[in-house]
């Protein structure tokens, strides 16, 4: 590494090898990550951090680990949860966070940021000036535009505004060889959309350093309804139905998820609907719901909704928590659902499983699976809950992912997701990367 430092420091590039600063950019919040920072293990260790402040500056630090076949680990937030950016071996932590611009383009209801940009300065810069990019994740506090683009994030308002792929106007890459690339902005084109090859690309094919984003005007009316169920499949069936309404957010919730936020042991659902018909679209959802209409479910949520502290709280005691969450198709929801919470309760040592479905479409939703543990071994306990969910999921009708990534948490599924697609995908891997540099070990 003395020669990648000394070539660091001849284009004065930012870096740093201090101890601290390699902590910081050895891991993500994987549950078996916090594991080994509790016993003050870590799970890899760069052997440098960079800190490019410009596209140009991305573009020489790759081609530094390029001519020296160094691998590089591209870091936002480092919130992912699927273990995709760990150095396991060494190299370089590329970190995104000083690639921090912002410009707003109102004629043209455009954003333009760094990849660094947190989103919550992002949606707070555009709230200032009456606009939303309307794309919320839980994680809209700590994650990076950067990090949306190439895990295919899903936000909290999908089900009206869409995913970013659907948010997503252009985009300036860096490759493996320092090529940068770069397309003319505008509304539309015909041919073939080579930038979507970035979008959950997870830092395989390169560094997104630059995102441009469609916004929206903040909405001038906000409606919000709740209903109870007393069942999975009939809140699935009103949901279908309040589909044609256009609302801007809906979430359903099993009933151990509303016990958890509404102390109500039914089944719930929540609906939003923003814009110049919210109140007439409301009360079509009245008029046609099954449910039984309750107060302030929505606005609890709201409130709680980026409450994440219980994860650090429990961790300490010895709990496994985590996620995962599938897509399928509508006629597959009800047996699925059933099916992934009865393989997570039959591992040993589990204490819960529930399950909300989040992101909404004509064809199908996404579920949102949660679980705690108190096993033996946590580690065995988690992959195998895992393996059991996942399986489930595709005897059932789903996916792997709907919007966390593949990481290494999921790459042994990658054949029954991708399919022949992925041999396709191992040679663009080998055209674009040639010296395997990017994201070393992540990909099968």
């Amino acid at each position: 590494m003395l020669g990648v430092i000394e070539r660091l420091r001849n284009e004065k590039i930012a870096f740093s090898t201090d101890y601290e600063d390699l902590i910081a950019y050895c891991k993500d919040f994987n549950p078996l990550h916090q594991l080994k920072i509790l016993k003050k293990a870590t799970p890899a260790l760069p052997e440098v951090v960079v800190f490019p402040k410009s596209v140009e500056e991305v573009s020489k630090v790759l081609k530094i680990a390029n001519e020296l076949k160094v691998p590089v680990y591209v870091f936002g937030g480092a919130s992912g949860v699927i273990d995709s950016a760990t150095p396991y071996e060494g190299g370089i932590a590329l970190s995104t966070l000083a690639l921090d611009w912002v410009e707003i383009d109102e004629e043209n209801m455009l954003v333009t940021a760094g990849a660094g940009v947190i989103g919550g300065r992002l949606e707070k810069l555009l709230n200032h000036r009456g606009f939303s990019l309307r794309h919320i994740p839980q994680s809209l506090f700590c994650s990076t535009v950067g990090g949306w683009v190439a895990t295919a994030s899903s936000g909290q308002f999908s089900t009206g505004y869409g995913n970013i792929e659907n948010l997503l106007v252009s985009l300036k890459v860096v490759l493996p060889n320092g090529e940068i690339l770069e397309e003319r902005k505008t509304p539309r084109r015909a041919g073939i959309d080579l930038k979507k090859l970035f979008v959950g690309s997870e830092g395989l094919l390169g560094v997104i350093a630059e995102v441009t984003m469609k916004i929206f005007e903040l909405p001038k009316e906000v409606v919000k309804l709740s209903f109870e169920y007393n069942s999975i499949e009939s809140a699935l069936e009103d949901a279908k139905k309040f589909l044609k309404l256009k609302p801007a957010l809906m979430r359903i919730f099993d009933d151990e998820e509303t016990l958890r936020y509404f102390d109500s042991e039914s089944f719930s659902l929540i609906l939003i609907f923003e814009g110049e018909n919210a109140k007439k679209q409301a009360e079509k959802a009245k008029e046609i719901s099954s449910g039984i209409e309750v107060e302030g479910y929505a606005d609890l949520w709201l409130e709680k909704r980026f409450d994440v502290s219980d994860i650090s709280k429990i961790g300490i005691l010895g709990f496994i928590f985590d996620t995962i969450e599938v897509s399928c198709f509508w006629n597959s929801a009800s047996k699925l659902y059933k099916a992934v919470i009865e393989a997570i309760r039959s591992v040993e040592g589990t204490v819960t499983a529930s399950a909300h479905a989040s992101h909404f479409y004509d064809s199908g939703l996404c579920f949102y699976f949660t679980f705690a543990g108190f096993p033996s071994e946590p580690e065995e306990y988690y992959r195998e809950v895992w393996q059991k969910a996942i399986t489930a999921s595709l005897q059932n009708g789903g996916n792997i992912t709907h919007h966390h990534g593949i990481g290494r948490l999921r790459k042994a599924w990658l054949r029954d997701e991708f399919g022949s697609y992925l041999s396709f995908l191992k040679e663009l891997k080998l055209l674009v990367d040639k010296n395997n540099i990017m994201n070393r070990g992540v990909f099968p």
